[in-house]
């Protein structure tokens, strides 16, 4: 990321530009002008120019939403909260349990896709944006969506033709924003594959943009690619991170030779993410790659700590 003398100067000062917030965070800066702008969540100062600048304090008061949005907290109700918590109180504790405000988000999404009704998709999809960091976005609202639709498409008549729909829209949504964020990234570069035999790459993409969000450059593959192909593209591509993606069809001796392959081509940190390395994690390891599960936020946490190693 190309930062310009102020930003610079500012950050000496304590105070980091809205870029630098956003990766040190994983929240996108729209999201954050939306937290100031409607809900007064962060009031960060400005420059002469307008710019907006934030504190440390503001960093962690963002850090701090965020876990409350991941315990299910609406993003209306988080002021409240964090006005309410004495300043050594754990998050979240002694609060009562918020109203989850996904189900309507998935109920919402779920009618559009039912009805072929793509604007209403997009503006569903962008409302959630606007205010909740991707990570949640995949976790409660898009990943819910598909796993609905691929547990009802067998009882429809159009059923098929839906997931279809939905995978196509969300792929194009998240192809986009991610070539988006690339371009802007200067992180360490990350490499993101499908193994052969393994097509469902949504899960990846999405995972990509969570890392994109927060600073690193994703090199997407896609799916199903040759294990040696991988190790090559991560080599010529200068890649600090390998990570694969699998899907719960994945069967257990394939995804245990193809990784053990692919740790022999490779010296850089391989993670494995997806149903198959949640189910099973021992196999992962002991081909010599980290398993990560479904969890975006462990599995950014991971991907952090492998870049560090290196």
């Amino acid at each position: 990321m190309k930062r310009d003398g102020n930003d610079g100067k500012a950050a000496q000062e304590g105070l980091y530009p809205i870029r630098t917030v956003s990766e040190l965070t994983g929240v996108h800066p729209v999201t954050l002008r939306a937290w100031e702008r409607r809900y007064h969540l962060i009031v960060p100062t400005r420059t002469a120019k307008g710019h907006r600048l934030y504190t440390e304090a503001d960093i962690e008061r963002i850090r701090e939403v965020v876990r409350h949005l991941g315990e299910g907290v609406s993003v209306g109700q988080v002021r409240r909260l964090l006005d309410d918590q004495p300043e050594n109180a754990r998050p979240g504790a002694g609060t009562a349990p918020a109203r989850d405000p996904w189900r309507q988000y998935v109920e919402c999404m779920l009618e559009a896709v039912r009805a072929f009704d793509e604007s209403a998709l997009d503006g569903i999809y962008n409302d959630a944006l606007s205010l909740y960091p991707i990570e949640l976005i995949s976790a409660r609202l898009t990943t819910p969506v598909m796993e609905t639709l691929g547990e009802s498409w067998r009882g429809e008549e159009t059923g098929i033709a839906r997931e279809h729909f939905f995978s196509h829209f969300l792929r194009n949504k998240l192809g986009a924003r991610l070539h988006h964020l690339n371009h802007r990234s200067s992180g360490p570069r990350v490499l993101g594959a499908c193994l052969e035999g393994e097509f469902h790459e949504l899960g990846l993409l999405q995972f990509s943009l969570a890392a994109a969000t927060h600073g690193y450059r994703v090199v997407a593959l896609g799916g199903n690619v040759p294990v040696s192909e991988i190790a090559s593209a991560a080599q010529t591509a200068r890649c600090a991170v390998i990570v694969l993606s699998t899907s719960s069809n994945y069967r257990r001796t394939v995804l245990q030779t193809r990784v053990a392959k692919l740790t022999r081509l490779t010296d850089l940190p391989v993670l494995v993410g997806g149903a198959a390395a949640a189910r099973w994690p021992d196999i992962v390891a002991g081909a010599g790659a980290n398993a990560v599960g479904i969890d975006f936020r462990a599995a950014l946490a991971s991907l952090g700590q492998a870049v560090g190693q290196r």
